[in-house]
């Protein structure tokens, strides 16, 4: 059985849909944020930074959720195109550019006295919000124009429980804060999400973490 150590609403959700959607056993570990527990030595020996998430396998301890994610698909032979397909070029190219590009944004607007001193913030949030635009654009003309049977097939990819994951958290954000950016103003993913949102896998994972029902399409952050 994997041993999923987790958060409420942070990377670790997009494992734990993957991981019902699979229909795996696991076990879910909450970790307890607010009692520094990523700070022990005994969750800094399974990830070096103290990041959720973590995955415990059979081949050893993940971390890092686009590696976690991979892994699961390939090992479960779903929820990614095989590495014989000639989908899968494309489908790593716009996994890595979501993780690289998305997710790595999300941070910096979320976080920006990780990046900038503090009399920069006002730049490094309007900058991050630019370029938030433009990647977000970019992906939206790409699933609109090529409609990949990986994001809006019958059945989801691991990039769809990713993407819409990260578009939650900006979805949630309170309005008015540059982190705050509409799913709406992206018509071909708000529908990635307005279809994900009816999976049962991604209904139950809303559930456990007290999400809400319109988890993804107009969330409440917790």
């Amino acid at each position: 059985m994997y041993k999923l150590y987790c958060v409420p609403d942070w990377s670790s959700l997009a494992v734990r849909m993957v991981l019902e959607e699979l229909g795996e056993p696991y076990e879910a570990i909450l970790v307890d944020n607010d009692k520094a527990e990523r700070d022990t030595p005994a969750f800094r020996s399974m990830s070096p930074l103290g990041l959720i998430p973590a995955l415990e396998t059979p081949d050893g301890v993940m971390i890092e959720t686009t590696a976690i994610l991979l892994w699961l698909a390939d090992r479960h032979g779903r929820l990614a195109p095989p590495p014989s397909s000639p989908e899968r070029a494309a489908f790593l190219k716009w996994l890595l550019f979501t993780n690289n590009t998305v997710h790595t944004l999300i941070l910096h607007l979320f976080h920006p006295e990780r990046v900038s001193s503090e009399d920069a913030t006002s730049a490094t949030l309007a900058l991050a919000r630019r370029q938030m635009e433009e990647v977000l654009g970019i992906l939206d003309a790409m699933v609109q124009e090529e409609r990949p049977s990986w994001l809006v097939g019958p059945q989801p990819s691991i990039l769809n429980f990713y993407l819409a994951m990260l578009m939650r958290w900006m979805n949630g954000y309170e309005q008015g804060h540059p982190a705050h950016i509409r799913s709406q103003s992206y018509p071909s993913l708000h529908q990635v999400l307005v279809t994900l949102e009816m999976r049962p896998a991604a209904i139950r994972a809303a559930r456990v973490e007290g999400l809400g029902e319109t988890f993804f399409t107009s969330p409440t952050l917790i």
